[in-house]
């Protein structure tokens, strides 16, 4: 997944003519709860295991021996229950070695019941996500791509809208400065991964809810690859509403592009706001180029 810092770079808002006159009639821009997004599986689907934690034992028994074996003593926690059989398997490795199929009959049952507490656990998040996280989050999508047909045709409304041109300024710490990178996948997002559950099953390495918590936010299905989307996204917000609206700063609006098909007077609008309220925001107009399925763009 990209999840580094964006750094000073542009990023592209595309946007029909009616919510463009709204952005810059307020000089806001819209961070929009998911419930409102027009993908119903964007961070509202469900985690789910990307193995059988019922299979998980025979790798639990292999990750003890590995422990066990080691030259050291494992870095694990020794007030963890796991983490006390490792070290207890290492003391002993020594003398009476690794009994595995003994090994495993002795902690079967031990097991069978953390996989009933991973179930639940599951469970437990989803709906803690669900009730209490999903609710009060906001989130600001944009683009690296000014050229997308696709979402030209889609979010700017047939090439009739504009693309909004904003940079990230991490000398600002503008909110666009901390935005990360969508990762694209074809199944919903893990609840944890096979290796995250032995590391805290061996009592190595403790489940990071709040890493997951952060990951959730930027997977989105694979379908929507070619959007290029970053994202900025917040927690607790009023759950009573769907959008909340962050001033734009004159720094951070490089330039808006209208539509090759843009209305003449929604540009005439468009553009007497610019100038008055954002002078140093330059204006292009698109046109198709008669060679390409492409556009070029003249500054006004």
């Amino acid at each position: 997944m990209q999840s580094q810092i964006p750094g000073k770079r542009a990023f592209y808002k595309y946007a029909s003519s009616d919510a463009a006159l709204a952005v810059l009639r307020s000089g806001t821009v819209r961070y929009s709860s998911p419930r409102a997004f027009n993908d119903p599986f964007d961070i509202q689907s469900g985690l789910h295991f990307d193995f059988d934690p019922a299979n998980l034992h025979s790798k639990v028994i292999d990750r003890i021996h590995e422990l066990a074996s080691a030259s050291s003593a494992p870095a694990v926690d020794p007030n963890d229950p796991w983490g006390k059989l490792v070290l207890e398997a290492h003391r002993y490795y020594p003398t009476h070695g690794f009994p595995r199929d003994r090994w495993f009959e002795l902690t079967a049952d031990a097991f069978a019941a953390l996989v009933r507490e991973f179930r639940n656990t599951q469970q437990q998040y989803q709906s803690h996500w669900w009730n209490k996280i999903l609710p009060g989050v906001r989130v600001f999508c944009v683009s690296e791509d000014p050229d997308n047909l696709l979402m030209w045709a889609h979010y700017a409304r047939d090439h009739t809208g504009v693309v909004f041109e904003f940079w990230s300024l991490p000398e600002e710490d503008n909110p666009l400065s901390v935005a990360r990178a969508v990762e694209y996948t074809k199944t919903p997002p893990s609840f944890f991964f096979e290796s995250d559950w032995l590391d805290n099953l061996t009592g190595v390495k403790q489940l990071d809810f709040s890493a997951l918590y952060k990951r959730y936010a930027y997977i989105k299905s694979y379908h929507w690859s070619s959007e290029r989307e970053w994202r900025v996204w917040y927690p607790l917000a009023d759950e009573t509403a769907m959008h909340d609206y962050i001033s734009i700063r004159k720094s951070e609006f490089a330039s808006i592009r209208f539509g090759c098909r843009a209305d003449p007077a929604f540009v005439g609008e468009a553009l007497k706001i610019v100038r008055a309220r954002f002078p140093s925001t330059r204006v292009f107009h698109a046109y198709k180029k008669d060679n390409a399925y492409a556009l070029e763009y003249r500054e006004i």
